[in-house]
């Protein structure tokens, strides 16, 4: 039987899918209201200047909600969706970062990947420092 120690209680897990398509008809200027209430400005660049923007948007989407289950997870209120925040580093890997004071103390780890019509995200949110 595996032995848990108090540390697992401070380590959450999310994961999501969403379909590509809720994306796919967004666009930058018309549906501003709601890609300004989820994504952060830097996202919605970013997103933009790919080829098939709602394939990210979608990735981004997913990796939100997987950090907010992740945070429930541990017992952390969820944050408003720019306050998680994702990017990526200069090797292209995804990077997840908390924009607000409950974030100050917790490290987000993310994965997104996509197909033709979906997008997954797998986030992993612990307190403090490594385990």
């Amino acid at each position: 039987m595996l032995k848990l120690d108090n540390k697992v209680k401070d380590l959450g897990i999310g994961v999501d899918i969403e379909a590509i398509d809720r994306f796919r008809k967004l666009d930058k200027i018309d549906d501003n209201l709601f890609l300004n209430k989820v994504f952060t400005k830097n996202e919605i660049d970013y997103c933009f200047s790919k080829k098939d923007p709602a394939r990210h948007l979608a990735a981004r989407y997913a990796g939100k909600e997987a950090i907010f289950k992740a945070l429930s997870t541990i017992d952390k209120p969820n944050p408003d969706y720019k306050d998680a925040e994702i990017f990526n580093n200069k090797e292209g890997a995804p990077i997840a970062r908390m924009n607000c004071v409950e974030g100050n103390n917790l490290r987000v780890y993310i994965s997104l990947s996509h197909s033709e019509d979906k997008a997954i995200a797998f986030a992993i949110v612990m307190k403090g420092q490594l385990l």
